[in-house]
């Protein structure tokens, strides 16, 4: 049997479930995140989710390139692998 477990990820009043799946030979769960660029998905604030490896943002900051690096990459807690990008300059009109 697989054993899993479910975070729920919580952003300007947005909230995205990811599932973790325990990896029995490396003892230790690793998260199903979703794929932001093939489904974007927004706050209803207009904010981008974003994993924190994207990267291919032409705001990034130059020496890491990354979402997780960038100084408008808002998460929920230290460390996540997905957020919300914070700057103005890609948010998306509220419909």
């Amino acid at each position: 049997m697989t054993k899993t477990k479910n975070r729920l990820y919580s952003l300007y009043g947005d909230t995205v479930e990811v599932e973790f799946v325990y990896d029995e030979t490396l003892s230790r769960y690793f998260g199903e995140y979703p794929d932001f660029d093939e489904h974007p998905r927004t706050t209803p604030c207009g904010r981008p989710w974003v994993n924190a490896t994207k990267d291919d943002c032409p705001l990034a900051d130059k020496e890491y390139g990354d979402c997780g690096s960038c100084e408008f990459y808002k998460c929920e807690r230290s460390g996540d692998l997905i957020g919300v990008c914070d700057n103005e300059l890609l948010r998306k009109e509220e419909n």
